[in-house]
């Protein structure tokens, strides 16, 4: 096993490139999307320390004190073939034969072709939780100062004809009820009388 991490290694030697938390969970939403992979019941997780990075079927957690881009495809790529071939296939996931080597070579060439290994996912992710950020003040000097006095009005107003349709419903309702209840009350007089 550790022949197959070193010859990985050699083959991707420029994806050994520390990475952030929200840039590894951003690759892994995007490798999910292009290669088709719900990640609706797979939690993606993060640890540090001296736990190693691991994958299952319903789960990827990286060690973000080593984990770059091949740590991610190769993770990533136990959890693909779990959940894609595993129901599929025969025999077992050999989680480090033929078939992971070349969906992590495919998930690696991938990334490469981004460019994430340079950079560029990170400066997305930078520039998004810009935008998220000036977004949330907008809202917070937004939701500190209150609305015009015109703004508050046509509130009350709109408050106040919702309540005039809802009170005019229930009236009507109330007079075919008290109709329908002295038509009742009419019947059993009657039938108190013939008897």
């Amino acid at each position: 096993m550790l022949a197959y991490y070193v010859a990985e290694r050699q083959r991707w030697p420029m994806l050994e490139v520390a990475i952030g938390a929200e840039e590894a969970e951003a690759g892994i939403r995007r490798l999910a999307r292009r290669f088709g992979l719900s990640l609706k019941h797979i939690e993606v997780g993060f640890t540090r320390g001296r736990r190693w990075s691991r994958a299952g079927s319903h789960s990827i957690t990286l060690n973000l004190n080593w984990a770059g881009w091949r740590t991610i495809a190769h993770e990533f790529a136990h959890t693909y073939y779990r959940r894609k071939y595993s129901f599929t296939r025969r025999y077992g996931h050999n989680d480090h034969g033929r078939a992971h080597r070349r969906l992590v070579d495919r998930f690696c060439t991938w990334i490469i072709e981004q460019g994430w290994h340079q950079g560029t996912l990170a400066h997305e992710v930078a520039l998004a939780e810009q935008e998220r950020e000036v977004r949330q003040q907008a809202k917070e000097r937004e939701a500190a100062t209150p609305p015009p006095v015109e703004a508050r009005i046509a509130h009350r107003q709109d408050q106040v004809a919702r309540l005039t349709r809802k009170i005019k419903a229930l009236s009507t309702r109330r007079t075919n009820a008290l109709r329908s209840l002295r038509g009742l009350e009419r019947q059993l007089a009657k039938a108190e009388a013939q008897t």
